[in-house]
């Protein structure tokens, strides 16, 4: 096991790495020209595409949330959002033409905040400017508590096969610390009708570090999470920036684990999951053996984006709606995040993307260690270096001399030509890839403009 010293030489912020460079690097001297020129290179390839679309109304606030959201009760607000979608994704076909979509992603925010006719007008846009294949993966963040009946039945006919539930613990205690009252018969009650509606996989979403958690209750929520059997839990680290975002202000300091404890957490959960017979994937996902998610990770074929984790190979990204990214062979760019601005640049007939970063060569080398180190915890130096035509002793001295220090403490092994993350240090696999991360040596204010704060990071261990 890693020895506690070591877990508290990383306590400390770091990225999760859903792309390289990372998303604090963007600047808005990369924008609109550079999304416009990246959208015509998407065109003149026969690669399929994933699209992502961001819904960020919610119908209440949970104090712990980092999204990027609105809360408001009125569908209204939503039918110009829509319009509004519908705009940008004719601007963005403009520029590709007709792309074959493989993967189609909703979040939140709520999408389930939509209605299911204004779905039906987003899916006519959907389908008048790009191909969906018939074999895409279509998925949508949906929170149980606000679940009308047919609601499960009206997206399976839109082709949603695939939900993720926003669990984060089942203990009424925390809830109320959180603000966000979810009984385990209203989950349940959703994984019923989505299941008869006939979704072929379930996701939960468990966060782990939440106010006055301990190992006992949030077994139990473990418990309640298996008695439902969904095919993929994703565990995520609760990332306390009250500095950053103002809700959280609302949860007491002194009511939050400390660093042992959340390790306590992880470690048990991870312990638990893996008995019942879940493939642990990566940073923090579990799937069941027979999810394309743990079929991606054995055969070597996982990808990390800014959704997270990814079965889709070599798809480049789109993302569309206030705030949404989109990461792209030669840059990464993002959309306004407040309504009126997203509105404004769309209402002028100009793509929404207000600021973004240009990849190097180097980013690319860099980004793809990094995501193999975030993926299969490991990096084979032979690929690499047939990939991109370097010496990866030459081209990553310094990098892997850290390397060499990792392994003293028992972090990670190296074996010839490739080194892999050891089963203790799978805890600290984003402290192995900021190893890797050039842009860490780098000032903020060198990248970022004066109304863009600098992103914080959530804790490594």
């Amino acid at each position: 096991m890693i020895s506690q010293a070591l877990l508290k030489q990383f306590d400390l912020n770091g990225p999760r790495y859903t792309s390289y460079p990372t998303a604090d690097r963007f600047s808005t001297d990369v924008a609109v020209p550079e999304l416009e020129e990246a959208l015509a290179q998407v065109a003149n390839t026969s690669r399929p595409t994933s699209l992502y679309v961001h819904i960020p109304f919610c119908r209440s606030l949970c104090y712990y949330c980092a999204c990027n959201k609105v809360v408001t009760k009125s569908l209204v607000a939503a039918d110009q959002y829509v319009d509004s979608l519908s705009q940008e994704i004719a601007l963005v076909a403009k520029h590709t033409g007709r792309l074959r979509i493989a993967q189609l992603a909703f979040g939140g925010g709520t999408p389930n905040f939509l209605s299911l006719e204004q779905f039906a007008r987003l899916f006519n846009s959907l389908h008048a400017h790009f191909e969906l294949l018939g074999s895409r993966e279509q998925s949508i963040e949906v929170d149980p508590r606000y679940l009308d009946d047919g609601y499960a039945g009206g997206l399976h006919e839109l082709g949603f096969n695939r939900v993720s539930f926003g669990v984060q613990d089942f203990d009424e205690r925390v809830q109320k610390l959180i603000h966000r009252f979810q009984s385990f018969e209203q989950t349940a009650r959703a994984v019923r009708e989505f299941r008869a509606a006939g979704f072929e996989s379930v996701s939960f979403d468990l966060v782990y570090g939440l106010p006055i958690q301990s190992r006992e209750s949030f077994a139990e929520t473990l418990e309640r999470t298996l008695l439902l059997d969904p095919e993929r839990v994703a565990l995520f680290n609760y990332a306390h920036i009250p500095e950053r975002f103002k809700a959280q202000r609302r949860i007491p300091n002194e009511a939050l684990p400390t660093i042992d404890q959340r390790v306590e957490l992880f470690l048990y959960a991870r312990e638990r999951l893996v008995d019942a017979g879940y493939v642990a994937i990566g940073l923090d996902h579990f799937a069941k053996p027979s999810d394309a998610l743990a079929a991606a990770f054995k055969s070597g074929s996982l990808r990390r984006n800014f959704q997270g984790y990814s079965t889709h190979q070599g798809t480049q990204l789109i993302g569309l709606g206030a705030s949404a990214i989109s990461q792209l062979d030669s840059c990464y760019t993002q959309n306004a995040p407040q309504l009126d601005a997203y509105y404004a640049r769309l209402a002028d007939g100009r793509l929404p993307t207000y600021r973004g970063i240009s990849l190097t060569r180097d980013d690319r080398i860099r980004a793809r260690v990094i995501e193999s180190i975030m993926c299969e915890g490991r990096v084979m130096w032979a690929a690499i270096e047939q990939e991109f035509v370097i010496s990866a002793q030459h081209y990553f001295t310094n990098e892997i001399r850290s390397l060499e220090k990792m392994q003293d403490s028992g972090v990670v092994n190296i074996s010839g030509d490739t080194f892999h993350v050891s089963e203790p240090g799978r805890l600290l696999l984003r402290a192995v890839a900021m190893i890797f991360d050039a842009h860490r040596a780098r000032p903020l204010q060198q990248v970022a403009s004066e109304s863009v704060h600098p992103v914080r990071f959530s804790s490594i261990a």
